[in-house]
């Protein structure tokens, strides 16, 4: 039924490159491969590639970036890159028969759109965007502001909007305008690879996984500071919080010494397979501290793992996934004195957590199997081909 797709997916961020974005990507792109008549990457190329490339079961092309495209500024970067590579990407899509090009990037594709409208309008375009930043995201700064402006103007036959809990209400707004067509999709999660395995919880220590790796957008600072009054509140020296991914954060590790917790909070490594699956499974809870975005891949597959998960419920962005005291427990965006609170109880209460942890993962069976995702993605590509 959906053999006659052919699909380029143009992206920025690609391994060696590490992220949340990036593993969805590589896990979207295996998933739904079977399904399509060819499916090609057309990416940035990166020190190191070769050896990623060929162990990937999905071609890849890759395209060297000058100097002077690696802006910090995605406006300005995105805009040298297209020039630099449309030339690569016209002669792939001709040479490939290309039907549907499909963007990983709202501010990429925008430069890329005309110039492929002008070369083959029969070709259709999909953006996806992986959540969306807020106002007073400072990283993305004149990026935020003339994005809003530019992606009106040259718009894809159909926009996929990755719900990760981030402000996402925005964007919408702005396609609606324009009348571009936009559906929500949700993160698939292998749950046969994200299972608990009581083997590796410790009765003799109670940690607390912060997932994500500690980019300010996921405040790992706020999460300090609440355990700090969380180690307070308790008389428990075998207490962790534990960072991924953080062994170089110098300014979160100054920071946990300055609070006079460093003994209790340990920076790990960048883990990944099993040595991740281990280490979410030897927590006791796993928390989401982020202002603005905690529906990411790192919640959800701790709830695979039947963890009780403990976030902030930014504008009600978290409650089409979590319902409250449930399948985990949701905060009033800033509310640390509550966040503190709901951790002492799960600290004291071995049999609450492990109710919420258990309908947890009942949810991501449910809801956010990698069937079901794709199912909505092909779909959309058969609505617009």
């Amino acid at each position: 039924m959906y053999k006659n797709f052919s699909v380029l997916r143009i992206v920025w961020e690609f391994p060696p490159i590490i992220g949340g974005s990036v593993t969805h990507i590589l896990e979207l792109t295996k998933q739904i491969d079977p399904y399509l008549q060819k499916q090609i990457i057309f990416a940035p190329y990166l020190e190191g590639c070769e050896i990623f490339d060929k162990s990937f079961p999905v071609p890849i092309i890759r395209q060297k970036v000058l100097k002077y495209c690696n802006f910090e500024v995605p406006i300005i970067r995105d805009m040298f890159y297209s020039l630099y590579v449309i030339k690569t990407v016209l002669h792939t899509i001709k040479k490939n028969n290309i039907n549907i090009v499909h963007f990983h990037s709202p501010i990429l594709a925008s430069y890329f759109i005309p110039h492929i409208r002008a070369y083959d309008k029969n070709v259709k375009i999909v953006v996806m965007a992986h959540g969306w930043p807020g106002k007073k995201d400072r990283k993305f700064g004149v990026s935020y502001y003339f994005g809003n402006k530019l992606i009106p103007l040259f718009s894809p036959d159909r926009y996929l909007i990755l719900s990760d809990g981030s402000q996402i209400y925005e964007l919408q707004s702005i396609l609606d305008k324009k009348d571009v067509h936009w559906d929500i999709v949700y993160h698939g999660i292998d749950t046969n690879f994200f299972k608990p395995d009581e083997s590796f919880i410790s009765s003799k220590s109670f940690n607390i996984l912060f997932p994500h790796r500690p980019v300010p957008i996921k405040r790992p600072d706020i999460a300090i500071n609440i355990f700090k009054i969380f180690l307070s509140k308790i008389n428990d020296s075998n207490v962790s919080l534990i960072y991924l991914g953080a062994n170089h954060s110098e300014e979160l590790i100054k920071l946990a010494r300055k609070e006079g917790i460093e003994n209790n909070v340990q920076f790990l490594t960048e883990l990944s397979g099993n040595e991740l699956i281990n280490c979410i499974n030897n927590s006791s809870i796993v928390i989401g501290t982020s202002l603005n975005s905690n529906n990411g891949r790192a919640i959800q597959e701790s709830m695979a793992c039947e963890k009780p998960v403990v976030v902030f419920n930014n504008n009600g962005n978290m409650s089409n996934l979590i319902e409250n005291m449930k399948n985990g427990i949701l905060i009033n965006s800033g509310n640390i004195d509550d966040f503190v609170d709901s951790l002492v109880l799960l600290y004291h209460n071995p049999e609450l957590r492990s109710k919420i942890g258990t309908s947890a993962r009942k949810t991501i069976l449910e809801n956010r199997s990698w069937e079901r995702r794709i199912k909505k993605e092909l779909s959309v590509y058969q609505e617009t081909v």
